[in-house]
């Protein structure tokens, strides 16, 4: 009676054992299944999500094929020419000699700056003859926004300041170029002119941490929607190793190589 029983239990415990490993292996597969359904599920979702991010950006370069065809249709050709510089130079000249007679006078009149149809056009002969770029050209003759346009500076235009006293120039907040001229005219009375290019864009980190003053840098009076306000002579020591100077002579030598 003791072996039969005996022999009943064990039969009993592999019958319930048998019946847990066909349960577990059953939850097993139950899983299995839900994590592929699961899978299934990310991946339809992840395919239709790459699909809408490559509509959206097939959308987005479309927009922008457009926008560039509609600004290059737009796009007049530069007509300042050598010749018109020359004569807007010699009539700036011509005044600014009149104006001198009357203040001579005991007038209190001042000499006005030179326009910046002269400064901007000179920076780019110079930069055409002497800096090895052809491509430069007036912006506002040709429609566009800024000082000057070049192909090699696509993200952000040439920024030109001139500047015929030792007082300071001044930097819109937001503005945004991809290189810096500095024209030098003290001495254009005595017929020489200096270009200095500086190769630096507005967000570059030698750019943003030039000490306008004591305590602030040119990246803080930004911050606080201020117009910066700094000399040539201030800023060329912050970036001495930045700058290069393109050219000094005469007037009419910017014309040539």
């Amino acid at each position: 009676m003791t072996i039969t029983t005996s022999f009943t239990t064990m039969s009993t415990f592999a019958s319930i054992k048998s019946l847990s490993v066909k349960r577990v292996a059953q939850a097993d597969a139950k899983k299995a299944q839900a994590d592929a359904k699961k899978a299934a599920k990310q991946a339809q979702a992840d395919a239709k999500q790459a699909e809408k991010k490559a509509q959206a950006d097939a959308k987005k370069a479309a927009k922008q094929a457009q926008a560039d065809a509609k600004q290059s249709q737009s796009v007049k050709h530069d007509n300042y020419s050598q010749e018109v510089l020359q004569k807007r130079y010699k009539m700036y000249l011509d005044k600014y000699m009149e104006t001198a007679k009357l203040i001579e006078t005991g007038l209190p009149i001042r000499h006005e700056n030179p326009p910046e149809d002269i400064t901007e056009n000179i920076t780019k002969f110079i930069i055409n003859k002497h800096d090895n770029d052809p491509s430069c050209k007036w912006a506002k003759s040709m429609g566009l926004k800024g000082d000057l346009y070049s192909d090699k500076y696509k993200d952000a235009p040439p920024e030109v300041k001139a500047f015929t006293s030792n007082g300071p120039s001044q930097f819109g907040p937001k503005k945004k170029f991809g290189v810096l001229y500095f024209l030098d005219m003290r001495e254009w009375l005595q017929d020489i002119i200096v270009l200095w290019r500086v190769n630096l864009t507005n967000d570059s980190p030698e750019w943003k941490k030039i000490k306008m003053n004591k305590t602030q840098t040119h990246e803080d009076q930004c911050d606080e929607g201020r117009r910066p306000h700094i000399s040539w002579d201030k800023i060329y020591p912050q970036i001495a190793e930045h700058c290069v100077k393109v050219y000094e002579g005469t007037f009419e030598n910017i014309f040539t190589n």
